[in-house]
């Protein structure tokens, strides 16, 4: 959860941090527009916080404006018939002004099925998320005033509201089935099915000092490595009942709500065949952590991360406001805050605080100061007889890894943009041409030129088995590798896999609409070799992107993410995706200089695999 958090508030924080801070509560104003910039009126503007949502008109020039907006995760969306949806959700740290686009609209046209193919009548979206950028929380919208999303008695469910070229992730909900969250839907005329499985019903009430607790939020969750993933979530009705459906497994059940304390995560075991499991929250009073952040001059840090945790549990999260403060309200006296500071900013002392509150229900820490993030500075020391050169530069152990060349000499700078969790980070430094690496690592506090010394290694050339839920590919090994047709090339000339004989060539299935870390990081190293081996002759790196995008959206992935290599649009309908048997991307497919799939699983040793198939005849 911790880095989960941490991925998405510095990505949050970018959108907002250019925006003075100015009082307690603000204002969030601006226009609706259409694609041309002509104002749009009587367009209904929906803004949520804490899952409350309130509902304004856009007046005849177009204008829209809320007040007493706090400093907590804001959602924005507009919408009005004859136009898709527009939207924008970010962290207010002081008045807005924000113009709300309503673009030309596309359909998402689905069919909502069981695991017997028979159609599900009343299944709701509950959440979306367009284009990456903006999220619409449906099931809050709707008592404001939003349209109902449902599926027909045929299952059918069309979605005329999404951007023209565009795509939405979504979340679908039904009294009898597990809620089933998709993904990657593109507005094109396809009809997609989507099914969903029956679940176990999960019930109960959510109370505090014996009275009835309205409008928690109940999350059933399973903790997974560094993150939380959550299978669904409800909220009390006005008597405290809720009830959800899930897969049959063990879970984690937790309430919240902002006047209470949430308790310890309760482990719950749903199990099939079973009419309905029960388990009741107490909710208690909370116990009160307040402190204030600074920047390094002094002045108050509005809009920093703060959560506090239990082991890897997060039991509460809060933003510093204006003037730098933040109150966490938690169920336990003891247990670890972690403060989060804007990009460019670290703690000066402890990021993670040790918090023992005994019998006191409040506490106030002393203010805590951040400083700049250091720049970490090295050079390489090179065998005798090698020639500097320069070098791939990557972290091994961050949630969102850093990549970099190094200059011609080996020297190297290592700007970070967040704080780490730890306070010493590995790092491994490869020749691009020979078997020479060095792993060292660097800490956030030294002033030191780091000296990383490159020493002979011996390359991992196994063949290594599929990894769970992804692409079993090992039909392919040794073979002649699949054609693959692009209609739409980018940073190159059209190619074929004819043309390609002679070179190594890696190449990588993907999808701009794909931003998790694995995948940003998988483009990040491609670019990283692209850089270091496209003047060799001998290894071409090459991307192909899925079909559903249009060919200028592809172009602004390109453009947006830095890709240099050449990148082609898969021919219709998924033409190379279908021939190599791609179902998750990104996938990486090395190919050799005779034209045969060679490997598949390339997953920290990409480059030592680019220098082994380089040397082979």
């Amino acid at each position: 959860m911790i880095a989960s958090f941490l991925r998405s508030y510095i990505t949050v924080f970018c959108l907002v941090c250019l925006f003075p801070a100015a009082a307690f509560s603000f204002s969030v104003k601006g226009f609706t527009l259409d694609a041309h910039g002509n104002a749009v009126s009587g367009a209904a503007v929906f803004c949520t916080q804490d899952r409350e949502a309130r509902k304004a008109v856009s007046g005849a020039d177009g204008s829209y404006r809320f007040d007493n907006i706090s400093v907590r995760m804001m959602a924005l969306a507009v919408y009005k018939e004859g136009y898709a949806l527009g939207g924008q959700t970010c962290l207010p740290i002081g008045d807005l002004e924000l113009n709300l686009i309503l673009p030309p609209p596309g359909e998402v046209l689905i069919r909502v099925i069981n695991n017997n193919f028979l159609p599900i009548a009343g299944a709701r979206v509950t959440s979306m998320r367009v284009n990456d950028l903006f999220h619409v929380p449906v099931d809050e919208l709707v008592e404001a005033g939003f349209p109902f999303l449902r599926s027909d008695d045929k299952g059918l469910l069309n979605l005329s509201c999404i951007p023209a070229g565009g795509y939405v992730k979504l979340t679908l909900a039904h009294h009898h089935y597990a809620d089933s969250s998709v993904a990657y839907l593109p507005v094109d005329s396809r009809r997609r099915d989507i099914v969903l499985y029956e679940g176990v019903r999960l019930r109960g009430r959510i109370t505090a000092s014996g009275k009835a607790v309205a409008r928690a939020r109940v999350t059933l969750f399973q903790q997974g490595v560094g993150e939380q993933k959550v299978f669904a979530e409800a909220l009390s009705d006005p008597e405290g009942y809720y009830h959800l459906r899930a897969p049959e497994d063990s879970y984690l059940l937790v309430a919240h709500h902002r006047e209470y304390a949430s308790p310890q995560p309760q482990p719950v075991q749903l199990r099939s065949g079973e009419e309905a499991a029960s388990e009741d929250i107490v909710l208690t009073q909370p116990h009160v952590i307040r402190g204030t952040i600074l920047y390094p001059d002094g002045k108050p840090c509005p809009g920093a991360g703060v959560l506090f945790r239990v082991a890897e549990t997060v039991f509460e999260e809060a933003v510093s406001d204006s003037t730098g403060t933040f109150e966490l309200r938690i169920g336990r006296p003891d247990g670890i805050v972690r403060v989060v500071p804007p990009p460019g900013f670290m703690t000066e002392i402890l990021a993670d605080i040790p918090v023992q509150m005994g019998e006191a229900m409040k506490t106030t820490l002393p203010p805590i100061k951040l400083k700049a993030l250091p720049v970490i500075r090295g050079k390489t020391k090179f065998p005798d007889g090698v020639e500097p050169e320069k070098l791939y530069l990557h972290s091994l152990d961050l949630p969102a890894p850093i990549h970099l060349i190094t200059e011609k000499d080996g020297s190297f700078e290592i700007h970070f943009l967040y704080q780490p969790e730890q306070k010493n980070i590995a790092f491994r430094l490869e020749h691009p041409f020979r078997f020479l690496r060095c792993d060292f690592s660097v800490a956030l506090d030294q002033s030191a030129v780091t000296e990383a010394v490159l020493e002979t290694f011996e390359p991992d050339l196994e063949r290594r088995p599929p990894e769970q839920a992804r692409n079993d590919m090992e039909r392919l090994l040794g073979k002649e590798a699949p054609a693959f047709a692009c209609t739409d090339w980018f940073n190159s000339h059209p190619m074929t896999l004819e043309q390609l004989k002679g070179k190594v060539v890696v190449l990588t299935f993907w999808g701009g609409f794909d931003n998790s870390v694995f995948a940003m990081n998988r483009l990040q190293e491609m670019q990283a070799a692209w850089e270091l081996y496209k003047d060799q002759g001998d290894v071409v790196v090459l991307g192909i992107h899925d079909a559903s995008n249009e060919a200028d959206e592809i172009a602004e992935y390109v453009r947006s993410y830095g890709l240099t290599f050449p990148v082609g649009k898969d021919d219709d309908p998924f033409f190379s995706f279908v021939n190599y048997g791609i179902n998750y991307i990104p996938q990486t497919v090395m190919i050799d200089k005779q034209g045969k799939v060679q490997y598949t699983q390339v997953e920290n040793r990409l480059f030592e695999l680019i220098k082994a198939l380089r040397r082979r005849s």
